[in-house]
């Protein structure tokens, strides 16, 4: 769902167009782009470094 909201936001669709299209309302659509500022976050990369769920169980 995010990734179409912030795919339709970057074409220029209005909060309203982008809340009808998703089936949300307009102040939840508004709320995930003001959280954001704007700018649809980057896609979260994990550390090299970071343990596993089975690492975390064998230690």
């Amino acid at each position: 769902m995010k990734e179409d909201l912030w795919r339709r936001w970057r074409a220029g669709d209005s909060i309203s167009v982008i809340s009808r299209a998703l089936g949300k309302p307009p102040g939840s659509v508004f709320t995930v782009l003001k959280h954001h500022g704007g700018i649809a976050p980057g896609e979260r990369v994990r550390r090299a470094d970071h343990l596993s769920a089975e690492d975390r169980e064998s230690g």
